[in-house]
């Protein structure tokens, strides 16, 4: 679906609420390329099993079984996250992805009463907001000792919990 102006995405509430306009997982191709505008990214072959990811810029709408199962981004270090034709980004903490570390993204969380739970493993910090949010943090440069406090964001994602995930 082609629109005469872009659909605005604020990360700021998308972080606090999940909403990313009207898209919501489990919802069909069929239904998001009728109503939600054209991916910069797809196969024509839109409504086969073939075609699992369609991209708007920097961010990704993932399918399996025809139904959207994930909406993901890790590309703003590669200056993709970006508006595009169909998306306008107000990008709230992205703005200045130099501070993107874990102790600066959860004080921005904390200022906005953003709930979340918080997991640390030999991969790294997860963060869980009561959104369905999941922010993944790593220490990409393998720095060595390095203060988990200081670990990069590496991904962030609307996604149903994994409960196996939180186990201990």
């Amino acid at each position: 679906m082609k629109l005469k102006t872009p659909i605005e995405i604020d990360f700021l509430e998308f972080f606090k609420t999940g909403k990313f306009d009207y898209l919501k997982l489990g919802q069909t191709k069929e239904w998001i390329i009728n109503n939600f505008p054209d991916p910069d990214c797809y196969d024509s072959s839109f409504l086969t099993e073939e075609v699992n990811i369609w991209t708007y810029g920097g961010i990704e709408l993932h399918f399996e079984n025809k139904k959207l199962y994930l909406i993901f981004s890790d590309y703003w270090y590669e200056g993709k996250l970006t508006d595009t034709k169909q998306l306008k980004l107000s990008k709230w903490i992205f703005e200045d992805i130099d501070t993107l570390k874990l102790l600066f993204v959860l004080t921005k969380l904390n200022e906005h009463n953003i709930d979340y739970k918080k997991k640390t493993d030999n991969l790294g910090v997860l963060l869980r907001l009561k959104s369905g949010i999941e922010l993944t943090f790593e220490n990409l440069d393998d720095t060595e000792g390095l203060n988990t406090n200081e670990f990069q964001l590496a991904s962030f994602s609307l996604v149903a919990e994994n409960p196996y995930r939180w186990k201990e």
